[in-house]
C-alpha cells in the first residue's frame, strides 16, 4: 500500500467521524452565541435571566471546548490500536516509521481544524458582526506579536502532542495512556524548572532575563518534541502488533 493512500485513508476516516463533527459544530454555535452575549454591553448593566443563562452556558462551552481540543487528538491517536487497524496496515507492507509520520500529520491537521472551528471562527464572526474595526485591530495586534512568542506557542502545542502520541504508543492505545501522558508532563516540567532555575541564576537576572527565559522555553519544547518523537518511533518499531 502506498503512503499517500494511507494518508487519504486517515483523512477519510477522520472526515467521516460524525460524532466529532456534531460536537464541534455544537460547541462552535454555542461559542459564537455566547460571544455575542459577552460582547453586548447592555445586558451587563441590566442583566436579564436569558443573558445570565447564556453566559453560564458559554462558560461551560468554553470549558468543554478546551476538553475537546485535548480529547480529540487523543481519541484519534488511539483509535487504530482499538480497531486493530494498525496491525493490518503494517501487515500490508507499510513502514512503521512512515505510518507514524502519516498518523501524526493527519492528527495535527484535524486538531488545527478543530482549533479554527471552535476558537478562531467564532471569535471572527463576533468581531465582524459586532464591530468591523475590531477585526483589523485583532489582526494588527496578532501581526505585532513577537516571533519568539509564536514559536513558543507552536512548539508547545507540538511537544504536548508528541508526549500524547508517545504515551498512546507505549501502551497500545489503552486508556491508561492518559496517566502516562500526565506523568511525562509532570516529570519533564520539573526537569525543565530545575534547568531553567540553574541557568537563570548562573546568567543573572539582568535586563534580558525575559529573552533568556523565552529562549529556554523554546529549546525545552523543541527538545521535548524531538525526544518524545524518537521514543515513539523506537517503541513502535519494536512493538508486537
Amino acid at each position: 500500500m502506498k503512503l499517500w493512500n494511507v494518508f487519504k485513508m486517515e483523512l477519510y476516516k477522520n472526515i467521516h467521524g460524525r460524532v466529532n463533527w456534531i460536537l464541534m459544530l455544537s460547541l462552535m454555535l454555542i461559542n459564537t452565541i455566547g460571544g455575542f452575549v459577552i460582547s453586548n454591553q447592555n445586558w451587563m448593566r441590566v442583566p436579564s435571566t436569558a443573558g445570565i443563562m447564556m453566559t453560564i452556558l458559554f462558560i461551560f462551552s468554553v470549558i468543554g471546548t478546551f476538553i475537546f481540543l485535548f480529547l480529540y487528538p487523543y481519541q484519534m491517536a488511539r483509535v487504530d490500536y482499538r480497531n486493530n487497524v494498525m496491525s493490518l496496515l503494517i501487515a500490508s507492507g507499510v513502514s512503521r516509521v512512515q505510518y507514524y509520520f502519516v498518523k501524526v500529520g493527519a492528527t495535527l491537521l484535524f486538531s488545527l481544524l478543530s482549533i479554527v472551528l471552535l476558537v478562531i471562527l467564532p471569535l471572527l464572526i463576533v468581531l465582524i458582526i459586532h464591530d468591523m474595526r475590531l477585526v483589523f485591530e485583532f489582526f494588527h495586534f496578532n501581526f505585532e506579536i513577537d516571533i519568539m512568542a509564536i514559536g513558543i506557542i507552536l512548539l508547545g502545542w507540538l511537544s504536548t502532542f508528541s508526549m500524547l502520541m508517545t504515551a498512546v504508543i507505549i501502551v497500545k492505545g489503552k486508556r491508561v495512556s492518559i496517566f502516562i501522558f500526565l506523568g511525562f508532563s509532570i516529570v519533564l516540567s520539573q526537569i525543565a524548572f530545575v534547568i531553567r532555575t540553574l541557568i537563570m541564576f548562573s546568567a543573572g537576572f539582568g535586563n534580558n532575563w525575559w529573552e533568556v527565559n523565552n529562549t529556554i522555553t523554546l529549546l525545552q519544547h523543541l527538545l521535548t518534541m524531538v525526544v518524545m518523537g524518537l521514543i515513539g518511533i523506537l517503541v513502535l518499531r519494536k512493538q508486537n502488533l
